[in-house]
């Protein structure tokens, strides 16, 4: 059986690094203003854009990415000719090597030193960390494939090492104590779906949608997955691939944003088509279960963004939301001492 992680800038959060937007949006005011200060005639579209808005109230990275495209659409001189467009991909690209930097100073903590990923606990507890309503459903799953070893995938949307370094401290392959048998779970190396800081970093927008139409050249390098296609090294055929041939689905850290609408989207087919559960782990600071009116509407909200930002037909939103299990307030991949 094949049980895939997916996860997002919440898990690198949670092992220490400042990899908020928040965090890049304050450490890059400083840079631009440097550089229009100390760099004659230095001008960007998007970070003009970006530390004019005094009201930026962004708070997750997808919100900066829609920003961008947005910003193609209601900035007319963006689109007023080819050479303006193609100062806009530079700007553009400048940003994604500025990112490149901010996260290489983030990751050279080694934080990796002496700690492991706790796999055994996070898997051992996969189902009993559900709701007790929803642990059928692994149930399910389980005795629709016996006899078998489980191959767990990590898929990051980080662009860190943080996650393979810790990978190759911990242990990975471990007596799988959901089957009554001597069957094991394998961790399988972690994959980044959109890059490294050292390998195609790929930030961008999901759609055509999101970006003005007049910028039908430039949108191979706004677009995550043409940018992932145009690599060349089929990265994008594998995100794919894990996703097609997942039994189980768990979503971590991730904030279920507008610009990764194409992989929700995979998601929500392949759960519907094969009855697979999609696990979603949401954070909330210190959050309290006591009161059921604020749990359960904190379980819909979660529910109507992922059905939402999947793009799914109306008539298909029941089985996908029938497939949906929300987990509120506890953490996977804990940090243990080697």
């Amino acid at each position: 059986m094949n049980i895939t992680y997916i996860v997002g800038n919440g898990l690198d959060l949670q092992y220490g690094l400042k990899t908020r937007y928040r965090d890049f949006y304050e450490f890059q005011n400083k840079v631009y203003i440097s550089r229009t200060e100390n760099e004659e005639k230095y001008s960007n579209f998007i970070y003009e854009s970006l530390f004019s808005d005094k009201v930026n109230d962004y708070e997750n990275w997808s919100d900066f990415e829609l920003s961008i495209g947005k910003l193609t659409k209601d900035n007319d001189l963006i689109s007023s000719s080819i050479e303006i467009k193609e100062k806009f991909i530079d700007d553009f690209s400048e940003v994604v090597d500025d990112l490149r930097e901010y996260l290489r100073i983030q990751q050279e903590k080694n934080l990796e030193k002496g700690n492991a990923i706790d796999f055994i606990s996070t898997l051992d507890d996969m189902r009993t960390s559900l709701p007790v309503i929803n642990q059928p459903a692994i149930d399910k799953k389980y005795n629709e494939n016996p006899h078998q070893d489980d191959i767990v995938n990590i898929v990051t949307l980080n662009y860190t090492h943080v996650i393979d370094k810790l990978y190759n401290g911990s242990a990975k392959s471990f007596r799988n104590q959901l089957r009554a048998n001597l069957y094991n779970f394998y961790i399988e190396p972690p994959i980044h779906a959109h890059g490294t800081v050292d390998v195609c970093t790929v930030l961008g927008v999901s759609d055509e949608i999101q970006i003005s139409n007049s910028l039908e050249e430039q949108k191979e390098s706004l677009i995550k997955s043409l940018v992932l296609k145009n690599y060349r090294e089929n990265m994008d055929v594998k995100n794919s691939d894990i996703i097609k041939n997942s039994d189980i689905i768990i979503l971590y850290g991730v904030s279920l944003g507008e610009t990764d609408r194409y992989i929700w989207s995979q998601i929500a087919e392949r759960s519907i088509s094969g009855s697979v559960p999609v696990i979603i782990y949401h954070y909330v600071p210190h959050f309290d279960p006591g009161n059921p009116i604020r749990a359960k509407r904190l379980y819909r909200n979660v529910e109507d963004k992922f059905i939402q930002n999947s793009g799914i037909d109306l008539e298909l939103e029941k089985k996908l939301r029938d497939n949906l299990i929300v987990v509120i307030g506890k953490t996977i991949f804990d940090l243990i001492e080697r």
